[in-house]
């Protein structure tokens, strides 16, 4: 496998690191939302929707994995928040 020129190499991590700053500020939001909304009776929920809180959790899991090789592919320590 050949590898990428710099100059495209750098896009992509401009590119990548603009994405992962706009789902931070999102997940944090969420994360908020969700938090105060645990505070007061909740709504019923539906079975459906249960399943997909699963469902994000796994790909949430699997995003950080490929992270994570993006970090060793840049030759980077990896974060130890996780």
């Amino acid at each position: 496998m050949d590898p990428a020129p710099a100059e495209t190499v750098h896009l992509a991590i401009d590119d990548l690191l603009t994405v992962v700053a706009k789902a931070a500020d999102d997940l944090r939001m969420f994360h908020d939302t969700v938090a105060r909304a645990r505070i007061k009776p909740l709504p019923p929920f539906p079975r459906t929707t249960v399943s997909l809180t699963l469902t994000v959790i796994e790909r949430l899991k699997q995003v950080e994995l490929d992270l994570r090789e993006v970090l060793t592919a840049l030759g980077l320590p990896e974060s130890s928040s996780g």
